[in-house]
């Protein structure tokens, strides 16, 4: 099988070194691999490729690759692909970024749990204040309701639920719960779900109607002691909903790595809301990205022979 591998990135984390290509070369005896530095050489090597790795696969790219049968992504978003209208081609997209947005949310919690925010600011003002510290509770048997609980959900459950913390479980079809879920609820249990919560884990998709589902009526539901984490698509939280619920005291929190619109522009309101912290889509960016999905991806094509 002739495979194509493009996926240069401005993100060094993104782009493959050639000891992680050599590496996947060596897994993948009898197959040949192709490099493709740039989208000019990927399209000049389409007509000739068996499969492709890649980014984004736009639905016109489809009829130059006459041979193509498979599309692999490391992404875990749908948004850049389209189906190939013919039926022939199968897509893949990572199965493997639990691991990496686990740790992150486990870092999210233990800051914001932890009063880590107003250390900073304490810094900053050259404040030696201790007060803020007494508001620490003990991360075990606190309650984290997981939004979207496929696979990066339960991975992150799996990592709470190690630190004592009781996980629930948000899913669109009713099913009995399984560990570490203590109890699973679906959409139109979502009022209920919230109001148990102290930590708020959304990892819903993007392309599915996730709209908004965390709006205003979601925030009210919630303990004034709740803190909000989205790690899935920025669409999935009413932004305006969750500033005005911060500013009004309504939760006490929140932590986005993903924003409606992103890069967030510099005039953003967002940057400046009151208890709300911001990384730029980085949850599952981490130096072993390529080497874990390159092992997914030899065990993949593996499963093809």
């Amino acid at each position: 099988m002739r495979i194509v591998i493009a996926l240069s990135n401005t993100v060094p984390a993104f782009a493959p070194t050639l000891a992680q290509h050599t590496a996947l070369a060596a897994r993948l005896t009898g197959h040949e691999l192709v490099s493709a530095a740039n989208e000019t050489q990927l399209l000049a090597e389409l007509p000739f490729a068996d499969a492709a790795v890649v980014w984004r696969f736009p639905r016109e790219w489809y009829a130059l690759a006459p041979r193509l049968r498979h599309v692999f992504t490391p992404s875990a978003g749908r948004e850049p692909f389209e189906p190939d209208p013919r039926g022939l081609v199968a897509l893949h997209w990572g199965k493997f970024h639990g691991a990496l947005m686990g740790e992150s949310l486990v870092g999210m919690i233990s800051f914001m749990n932890l009063e880590l925010g107003a250390a900073i600011a304490a810094q900053a003002e050259q404040r030696w204040d201790r007060a803020p510290y007494s508001r620490r509770r003990r991360l075990d048997g606190q309650v984290a309701l997981i939004i979207g609980y496929g696979a990066i959900g339960q991975h992150c459950g799996r990592l709470l639920s190690a630190l004592g913390l009781v996980v629930h479980g948000l899913r669109r079809r009713s099913a009995p719960p399984s560990p570490p879920a203590a109890r699973l609820f679906t959409p139109a249990q979502r009022f209920e779900a919230l109001a148990l919560a102290d930590h708020v884990v959304c990892v819903l998709p993007g392309d599915t109607g996730t709209d908004h589902f965390l709006d205003a009526a979601a925030f009210d539901a919630m303990k004034p002691s709740s803190v909000v984490y989205n790690l899935g698509r920025g669409n999935a939280i009413d932004v305006r909903a969750l500033t005005g619920a911060l500013r009004a005291g309504r939760i006490a929190g929140a932590f986005l790595d993903v924003v409606p619109e992103e890069p967030l522009p510099a005039g953003s309101p967002l940057w400046r809301v009151p208890n709300l912290y911001l990384t730029p889509h980085a949850s599952a960016i981490g130096a072993d990205y390529l080497d874990l999905y390159f092992d997914e991806l030899a065990r993949a094509f593996g499963s093809l022979a």
